[in-house]
């Protein structure tokens, strides 16, 4: 009896223990189960995470910088704004609707005023027939009241404009309070800024693609480049650049600028960093040649900010362009 006892006593126990057991496993099994789903979790959060890090935004152009003063109107016309403690001007030609329109720079040469340069162009047809708001700046040794000992902040009479390491950049500030207030104005396309120019306009929409490239989607250069007096430093952002030269006769007081070397420099220079490059010899020297500003216009409002890409890339340049135009390799 008492060895019948024990032996249901030793089967409670060992089913007890059994009991326990199944318990202890079930448990951990939960737990398990509860780790696996947080580390399910933990997973797909993270994939969601590399996700959102691997979804590439559109880039977008900086914001203008903000002006100090009061705007003044974008009216079509002479205008006139205080920029670097100095009054300054420029002309503004008008496409039928401004607002939200993009926005061309033409930078006159050395010795040249912004009036003739505007004519010479032609910048109110070209706003009118393209949509584009053009601005064509005087420099300041052409400003009301400007000083003109050539060492005074404002005027730099040695350059026309302030593209040399030495000089004062007055010039850079007077880009960004015209497209702040531009902008401010008349909502212009900040993905649609440009900057054209001849010889020291050149040279100085050159120095503006190297130092301004997160405002704009392309350049034009009528005798522009790199050289001594503007060395080259990689721009922040790739854009298009088309730069045309007249010949080995384009050259500047005997030689001290040879617009033909300054060109090639810049262009291999921009080709090597990744941009889209098309280069001009028109063959004619120093100057704007005929057709210029229409293909100058045709260039730049093809492109708009956003990685250097152009559309030109793929199709080649229109049949609307000067034969002596070709994509550089």
């Amino acid at each position: 009896m008492r060895s019948l006892f024990w032996l249901v006593l030793g089967l409670g126990a060992v089913a007890c223990g059994s009991t326990a057991s199944a318990g202890s496993a079930g448990a951990a099994d939960a737990i398990a189960a509860e780790d696996t789903q947080v580390a399910a979790d933990a997973a797909a959060e993270v994939a969601a995470d590399t996700a959102v890090a691997d979804v590439k935004l559109e880039p977008k152009p900086s914001v203008p910088k903000a002006y100090a003063g009061t705007c003044p109107d974008f009216v079509a016309g002479k205008l006139e704004i205080e920029s670097a403690g100095y009054k300054r001007r420029a002309y503004v030609s008008l496409p039928d609707e401004p607002n939200g329109a993009p926005v061309v720079f033409l930078w006159h040469g050395l010795g040249d005023t912004a009036a003739n340069m505007k004519d010479a162009f032609g910048a109110d047809a070209l706003a009118k027939k393209t949509g584009a708001v053009v601005i064509t700046p005087d420099s300041c040794c052409n400003a009301p009241g400007a000083p003109s000992n050539g060492k005074a902040n404002c005027c730099v009479l040695m350059t026309g404009w302030g593209f040399t390491d030495d000089s004062p950049k007055g010039d850079a500030q007077l880009f960004d309070d015209l497209l702040s207030c531009a902008d401010s104005t008349l909502k212009v396309d900040r993905t649609r800024v440009y900057t054209t120019g001849f010889s020291a306009g050149a040279l100085w929409s050159t120095w503006l693609l190297m130092h301004r490239a997160d405002y704009l989607a392309a350049a034009v250069l009528f005798s522009g480049g790199v050289n001594d007096f503007v060395p080259y430093l990689k721009p922040t952002y790739k854009l298009p650049v088309l730069s045309a030269w007249g010949g080995d006769s384009d050259i500047f007081m005997n030689g001290l600028i040879d617009f033909q070397a300054s060109s090639a420099d810049l262009r291999k220079n921009l080709r090597k960093d990744g941009h889209f490059v098309v280069g001009c010899n028109h063959g004619g020297g120093h100057t704007v040649p005929g057709g210029g500003p229409k293909f100058a216009f045709d260039f730049l409002l093809q492109h708009v900010w956003k990685d250097g890409a152009s559309p030109l890339q793929a199709g080649g340049l229109p049949a609307t362009f000067p034969k002596y135009c070709s994509v550089d390799p």
